[in-house]
């Protein structure tokens, strides 16, 4: 067989591909001298976090691997977080491989199931699952910050030379995220000049691995891509705009949860519930004849740019027992003010800046190539193709690229 080859997963978080387009440093244009781009390539919708590098893991739709969002609602427990690979519910494409002796390692990233971790890592992971797990001892960290990003940054581990980490190591799959990308744009916005220093930066930083891995002859593949796009927030609603007493759903409580919005409806008693991470509302409704109700009253607060009922949440992979009856998103611009992490710049809804992602190959035996099309959902049959190992009866939704 040769050389092993290797295949890193180098994963943009949260990078809308025109902000990536309009970077124009000599390491940019390299980059792209070198690269098999694929224009036009999608993520999965809920344009969100979870559901993003779930998919790019299992190689399914969030219906099928469960992360239908970060939260839910379940009538007989309340609020369910699953941010965690815990609650994925199907495998990773790094348990897979594992099962064909294929070892995989991890750089920067959270969702580390499957991955060739030592022990104290394993652990921590372990730990962070049980908090993300249990919404009270959530709640509790989630009032905390420093000892929360604590436990993720040592799960998740940082990318400071992991060029050289990725050379020297024998595993022969990678998955390396970039966060700083995503958080600048949170922050300060997708148009600002911090969120573009950021994609200059991690293309640096791709440039610096490319040249490590030449230069030790390696034979490797890297496919940049990410979980999400962006979208700029410059008008905020509040909580309350999601009251619904005109179809008789006042508000009852309102709740900030990890960072996300859980509105609860009814006087006595809890009759619907909203969930609302990012710019994705679900609304889960105790009386399944007033669907349609609530979906009508939700269209009439001219805030929502598109919900998705019955067939619909099929048609887009979401359908899942987790699922709200109703799904959908802000119009263009817009997020909540009590949402403390899109300040300036979200995600999570259907417009091209959320859902378009770059998906680009590089490597020795990449030729150099524009096409269209490619999914997050044809990755991980992808790798499998690359390292030339069978999927042995592995479901995927996505098709291996061509290349």
């Amino acid at each position: 067989m040769g050389t092993q080859m290797k295949v890193i997963l180098y994963v943009l978080d949260g990078c809308q591909v025109k902000a990536l387009n309009r970077v124009d440093t000599p390491e940019a244009r390299e980059i792209r001298r070198r690269a098999l781009i694929y224009e036009n390539a999608k993520t999965i919708y809920p344009s969100l976090t979870g559901p993003g590098h779930a998919s790019i893991l299992t190689g399914v739709q969030p219906g099928s691997h469960g992360l239908i969002s970060h939260m839910y609602w379940d009538w007989d427990g309340g609020v369910k977080n699953i941010y965690s690979d815990a609650a994925f519910e199907s495998p990773t494409l790094f348990e897979l491989l594992a099962k064909r002796g294929v070892k995989s390692q991890g750089h920067g990233n959270y969702f580390r199931r499957g991955i060739n971790d030592p022990y104290t890592r394993r652990m921590l992971k372990w730990l962070a699952n049980r908090v993300e797990g249990s919404a009270t001892i959530s709640s509790a960290v989630d009032s905390m910050p420093v000892l929360e990003r604590f436990v993720k940054r040592r799960v998740a581990g940082t990318l400071e030379g992991v060029d050289e980490k990725i050379a020297d190591s024998a595993e022969p799959v990678h998955y390396v995220v970039d966060n700083h990308v995503d958080k600048s744009s949170h922050k300060y916005g997708p148009e600002s000049t911090e969120y573009h220093k950021s994609i200059e930066s991690a293309l640096s930083s791709i440039l610096q691995l490319l040249n490590t891995l030449d230069s030790r002859r390696q034979e490797y593949t890297v496919i940049v891509t990410s979980d999400h796009g962006h979208m700029s927030v410059d008008d905020k609603l509040q909580a309350d705009d999601l009251d619904l007493s005109g179809a008789g759903y006042p508000i009852k409580e309102t709740k900030l949860l990890n960072a996300n919005l859980v509105v609860t409806y009814g006087e006595a008693e809890v009759t619907a519930v909203a969930v609302v991470v990012s710019r994705h509302i679900q609304v889960y409704v105790k009386d399944k004849t007033k669907i349609g109700r609530i979906a009508q009253a939700l269209y009439s607060k001219r805030f929502v740019e598109r919900l998705l009922v019955g067939g619909e949440i099929g048609e887009w992979g979401v359908t899942n027992a987790r699922t709200g009856d109703i799904i959908g998103s802000l119009k263009e611009n817009m997020g909540f003010a009590e949402l403390p992490i899109g300040e300036r710049g979200d995600h999570g809804g259907f417009t091209d800046d959320e859902m378009n992602v770059p998906l680009w190959l590089l490597g020795p035996r990449i030729a150099p190539a524009t096409k269209s099309g490619g999914r997050t959902v044809d990755i991980a049959p992808t790798v499998h193709r690359l390292l030339g190992v069978n999927p042995n009866g592995a479901r995927y939704d996505g098709e291996p690229l061509g290349f």
